[in-house]
């Protein structure tokens, strides 16, 4: 038996490397009773067969997994495991969305995996600093990268963050540059480049499956297509907390309990928005998470219902902290 790493996973097989070889692997067994295949990045053990074929018998222990759930369905969909960082990708061109960022940022929290953002395409636009201060103020402690991966410039901040033994996943919508990142990483030109739309500067999803990549420097890339959909997972109310904690601050001093934050008299949130203290497309985006994770317990059964007032529980506690935390710091003043 030999062990491997998933490069590529295609329709009926999968590729292997293999001790600096690809080999064209199968599964067989239990795999297809369970549907849990393997997927690319991680490691698994198998026995090599004639003719650079092999058969996959077991995935070994996953150090990380990021999943996601695509908006019209129900099951959790495994993207890439083994993975040390995700880069997080967005254009300064119409692929700008803080919106987006702000549901990666929630994903690689569900994940455990460190994040950086990096905003590509800086020679599109006259003056970056607008658009780093605006998503560092979003991002909070995730590195923020400016780069342009079509001339390179930047890409050493990206380089950083992978050491020799790091996997790093490029992660975001068509268009936004990530198989251009690759090419530069890789020093070749492996991965298929086509020009955005000028319409809507969305790509042509060049990349069409994801692929894993040693680097020349050290470390392994993981490449994706772009994601239409990056619907969340059924979150604790802990992921929404980091993402959203003003928000929930805020939903705190409204007047009524149960204040849908839309419409009720005595909203300190919208009170917040009217004041200038808050964004509406922030509040748009948490009520929108929030309406996916009552969706996802609402599917369940008496063990989600649990599920949410245990979340709630600790949410209540977790505000109740921060407040505690505050008023030390005003006190110390």
């Amino acid at each position: 038996m030999k062990t491997g790493r998933v490069t590529e996973v295609h329709r009926t097989n999968l590729t292997v490397r293999v001790d600096d070889r690809e080999l064209l692997a199968t599964v067989r067994g239990d795999f297809h009773v369970t549907g849990a295949f393997p997927v690319v990045g991680d490691y698994v053990s198998l026995k090599v067969l004639a003719d650079d074929k092999a058969v996959i018998e077991e995935v070994l222990e996953r150090k990380s997994v990021i999943k996601r759930k695509a908006a019209d369905a129900e099951e959790e969909q495994t993207i890439v495991a083994n993975v040390d960082v995700i880069f997080i990708v967005m254009g300064l061109d119409g692929d700008y969305s803080i919106s987006r960022l702000e549901r990666y940022l929630l994903l690689a929290q569900q994940s455990a995996v460190p994040a950086v953002v990096v905003l590509n395409k800086s020679d599109v636009v006259d003056d970056t600093t607008s658009y780093q201060t605006e998503v560092e103020a979003v991002a909070g402690d995730t590195p923020v990268c400016v780069i342009s991966a079509l001339s390179g410039k930047g890409m050493d901040t990206v380089l950083a963050h992978i050491a020799s033994e790091t996997t790093a996943v490029l992660l975001g919508s068509s268009g936004a540059g990530k198989s251009t990142m690759t090419n530069w990483l890789l020093q070749e030109e492996v991965q298929e480049v086509n020009e955005t739309r000028a319409d809507d500067s969305h790509g042509r999803h060049t990349t069409t499956s994801r692929q894993l990549f040693a680097l020349p420097h050290g470390g392994y890339l993981i490449d994706t297509p772009g994601m239409r959909e990056l619907g969340v997972l059924e979150s604790d109310a802990d992921d929404e907390l980091l993402v959203f904690a003003h928000i929930e601050e805020l939903a705190q001093q409204c007047k009524y309990r149960d204040c849908d934050h839309e419409k009720s008299d005595g909203c300190a949130v919208l009170a917040a928005i009217a004041a200038g203290e808050l964004e509406e497309r922030e509040l748009q985006n948490y009520l929108k998470l929030q309406r996916e994770r009552e969706f996802n317990d609402s599917k369940g059964s008496p063990a989600a219902a649990r599920h949410r007032r245990q979340n709630e529980k600790r949410l209540s506690q977790k505000i109740e902290a921060m407040k505690r935390d505050q008023l030390k710091r005003r006190a110390g003043r």
